[in-house]
């Protein structure tokens, strides 16, 4: 295939297992990103009739195309989990002319890159070239780029920052317990990484000897904390604050305004009718309660989150 077939298609995955990092390209030039999730619509253009074998490359390419016609972020939202960024995405992404990519897992692997073993300024002009490659202007009627993090992703913020810095940024949160008791009950892979020290050293900064002896509480309460703590010490330019009790009002009074977005009377009714629905389905259904707020909060989950967690929360909701 020819560099130039490959302007309008995505990058959905590296490999750095080989001698030299690999990139897989899919043609997904006919979807317009309306999943909850960037590996959503991978996954749904995989298995069905728009699907075609993947293209892999060498990591060259992504500089090679990177001149081709993209959207820069016009704002990123980072966030503490399970705390309404899918629903403020999600929102963000029914004003016209405004494309959504959340949580795109290429991003993530890039990210998780031993940071002994690469290069700095290499890595966030990876960071860079792979983003633009997300927000490459496909069907022509795109105007802003939305990119929404991994809640870990906040340990990162200065590498993406390096790579945008002139991109405003959003970091909505909840109490903290509330959110570790949703995640106790239904861990995100990175919970897991309790049974691997080294790993939640790299990711959260745990120390690795004391993680043996943690409780899952406990354990879930350091990452939060370390994730907290990384967005307060974050450059605060071009930081906006949003806690979970200010949604779903929040994102059409200030976020869209911060990101530099227009929404009329009209794109707030429809984000305020799309606020009624379940934020992480892909088919519409209608939300009918938060079972986080209905699960009892143990004594056990609010002292691991005042010990670790609540100093963090607590000084980044003064800035809300």
């Amino acid at each position: 295939m020819e560099l130039a077939d490959l302007a309008r298609w995505t990058p959905i995955g590296f490999d750095f297992s080989g001698s030299a990092p690999a990139v897989d390209w899919a043609d997904l030039s006919g979807e317009r990103f309306v999943e909850p999730f960037f590996d959503q619509t991978v996954a749904q253009w995989a298995s069905g009739p728009r699907s075609t074998p993947l293209v892999r490359t060498g990591l060259e390419v992504l500089a090679a195309l990177d001149a081709e016609p993209s959207l820069e972020p016009a704002g990123m939202i980072f966030h503490l989990s399970r705390c309404g960024s899918t629903l403020v995405s999600r929102l963000l992404g029914t004003l016209p002319g405004v494309v959504v990519i959340a949580e795109p897992s290429p991003l993530n692997t890039l990210l998780t890159l031993d940071p002994e073993l690469v290069d700095q300024a290499a890595l966030i002009q990876a960071v860079r070239q792979l983003v633009r490659a997300l927000g490459r202007r496909r069907p022509g009627a795109e105007q802003h780029l939305v990119l929404k993090c991994t809640s870990w992703n906040i340990r990162q913020r200065a590498i993406l920052a390096a790579a945008f810095p002139d991109t405003p940024w959003t970091w909505v949160q909840r109490d903290p317990a509330r959110v570790l008791t949703s995640l106790l009950a239904d861990p995100p892979g990175w919970l897991r990484l309790q049974d691997w020290p080294q790993a939640a050293k790299q990711r959260f900064g745990i120390d690795p000897a004391a993680v043996p002896a943690m409780t899952s509480a406990e354990f879930g309460a350091h990452a939060l904390g370390a994730m907290l703590e990384a967005a307060a010490e974050a450059d605060p330019s071009g930081r906006l604050c949003i806690d979970h009790a200010a949604l779903p009002d929040a994102v059409w009074q200030r976020v869209v305004p911060h990101f530099g977005l227009d929404a009329d009377q009209a794109a707030i009714a429809r984000m305020a009718d799309e606020s009624r629905f379940y934020s992480k389905d892909s088919t519409p259904r209608v939300f009918a309660g938060d079972t986080a707020q209905q699960r009892p909060v143990t004594d056990e989950i609010r002292d691991a989150v005042q010990r670790f967690a609540e100093p963090g929360y607590r000084l980044l909701a003064s800035l809300t």
